[in-house]
Parts: structure tokens; C-alpha cells; sequence
């Protein structure tokens, strides 16, 4: 029986992880992997944004972060999202839209990051 080992994603010059097809699965993140996450610009401040505010959609969330770019923006939620931190729920109406919320997993790790 073979045994599946998890392997950190190269990080590109700008800090960001490599997101090519097959690159692995967040959700069985390390805690090393969890610090590189959360420890990027912006990782832990959009955590924190989107704890205050239960539920928001990208541009609200753009406005609020101020200064990040779309894309810089796009690559942080993902990486939460694949960590099982945060929880995309996309509604299918005239005008699609996208919220943003905390799972159980962020929920508690901001509670255990607060009472450090």
C-alpha cells in the first residue's frame, strides 16, 4: 500500500502559489501550509473582513480591502477556499453573483489566532 504524500506548492516570485491543474488538494493542508496561506498579504486581514461581515460578494470586498488588486484578490480567496477556510456560494440569478463566507474550520482558527 502506497501512502500519498503532501507536498508544498512552489511559491512564484510574488508570493502566490502555483495553481496548475493537479497541484494538489488544500483541504488536507498541513499546518505549515495553513501559516504560508494565512501569513500571505492580505490572508488574514480577508479572513478577518469576512468574519465581521458573515457573508460578502467580491466587489464588496474589494472596496472594503481598498488597495488589492482584482487578481491578487481572486488567487487569495481561492487559496482560502481550497484550505476549507472560506466558502464560496454562488447564486445563479439574472446577474450571477458569488458570496463569501467563513467555514466551521475559519471560524475556529481565527477564535484560536484571537486568544493568542
Amino acid at each position: 500500500m502506497s501512502l500519498k504524500v503532501l507536498s508544498s506548492r512552489k511559491e512564484k516570485d510574488c508570493g502566490c502559489a502555483d495553481t496548475a491543474a493537479g497541484a494538489g488538494d488544500w483541504s488536507k493542508s498541513s499546518a505549515t501550509e495553513l501559516v504560508r496561506i494565512i501569513g500571505r498579504r492580505y490572508g488574514l486581514e480577508l479572513l478577518t473582513v469576512i468574519k465581521k461581515k458573515r457573508s460578502i460578494r467580491f466587489n464588496e470586498l474589494k472596496t472594503v480591502m481598498g488597495e488589492i488588486s482584482s487578481s491578487t484578490l481572486t488567487i487569495r480567496l481561492t487559496e482560502l477556499e481550497r484550505a476549507g477556510l472560506v466558502e464560496r456560494q454562488t447564486h445563479l440569478e439574472v446577474i450571477a453573483r458569488a458570496e463569501y463566507s467563513l467555514t466551521k474550520k475559519g471560524r475556529k482558527l481565527l477564535q484560536s489566532l484571537n486568544s493568542l
